[in-house]
Order: C-alpha cells, then sequence, then structure tokens
C-alpha cells in the first residue's frame, strides 16, 4: 500500500489529525506515526517529508486544513473516500499487457522498507518470483515513484519491461 494512501486512510479513521498528533517520537500520540509507517527507527522520514505529503493531497484536494499551518487540523474530503475505495477495489488496478520485473536490493537495517516495497507489489497484482524479484503486467503509478523517493529507495531498484516472451528454444 502507498505511503500517501496509508496516510490518507489514517486521517480518514481519526477523522481529523494535527500533524502534531505525529511528532514528535516521545509523545504517546507519535503511535499513530509508527502505526502508519511500522516503524519506529526511520529517521530518513522526517515531519518535513510528512508535511509535503500532506500539503500535496490538500492540493489534489483529498484533505483539507483548518487552522494555521503550525496547528493546522487535517481532515479527509469526500474526494479522498472515493480515492480510498477506489485504492482498494480489484478493480483500481489494470494492467496494460507489458510485463514489468522488480528488483531490489534493500541493506538489511532497512528491512522494513523492503516490507512496504513488498505490499505496494501486492496491491498492484505483482508476483514474487524470486526473494526480491517480483513480476506484474500493471503500470507502477507515479506516486510509487514519489514515494520510492520520499524513502530513499530508488537507488535500490531495478525495473525492466519485457516487451517480448519466450524461451531459448523459440529462438532457433
Amino acid at each position: 500500500m502507498k505511503l500517501r494512501h496509508l496516510i490518507l486512510k489514517k486521517i480518514a479513521e481519526l477523522g481529523e489529525a494535527a500533524l502534531d498528533g505525529f511528532f514528535p517520537v516521545k509523545y504517546p500520540q507519535a503511535r499513530v506515526w509508527h502505526t502508519l509507517l511500522n516503524t519506529r527507527d526511520n529517521r530518513k522520514f522526517s515531519r518535513r517529508s510528512f508535511s509535503a505529503i500532506l500539503s500535496k493531497l490538500n492540493k489534489e484536494g483529498f484533505v483539507e486544513r483548518t487552522g494555521r499551518t503550525r496547528n493546522a487540523i487535517w481532515r479527509i474530503t469526500q474526494k479522498g473516500r472515493k480515492a480510498i475505495q477506489k485504492q482498494e477495489s480489484p478493480a483500481g488496478t489494470h494492467t496494460d499487457g507489458v510485463m514489468r520485473i522488480v528488483s531490489y536490493d534493500i541493506p538489511e537495517p532497512e528491512r522494513k522498507k523492503r516490507r512496504w516495497i513488498r505490499q505496494e507489489l501486492l496491491g498492484l497484482g505483482y508476483t514474487q518470483l524470486q526473494k526480491s524479484v517480483w513480476v506484474g503486467f500493471a503500470p507502477l503509478r507515479e506516486d510509487f515513484f514519489e514515494d520510492l523517493d520520499l524513502l530513499a529507495l530508488r537507488k535500490h531498484i531495478h525495473i525492466f519491461s519485457v516487451e517480448k516472451r519466450g524461451t531459448l528454444a523459440e529462438t532457433k
């Protein structure tokens, strides 16, 4: 499940949320943040990154903000609720007939990021060929690549498109 979708879902579940409710780590409110990202020690994903995702969701009309920047309260919009429903329905994933192979090599200290990638690929209907090699026929969405950048994972991932399929025996 992509990070933006997780944030949108969490705001929908809470009804409304303040950015300070997700930060700082030492307060109980931060449990929502850690549950959302399924992490405790991920320092690369900062308050600034989270704020950027909220701003983008706001510009796209999925959430709305009331109050000043620092004390803003975020609520999901009707458009956001529809996006969640569409994302969670299997009809939301379409295939284009192009086989894609996604391979990644993420270091062990970042294993939670590997789990995130697996969940994303499963959500798109990809199947696992080997430990870190997946194949599927659905295009990877732009927000998947944005999330890769936010999590500093782009350098660990290789994506191949396969135009022609066959075996070595067929090439004679």
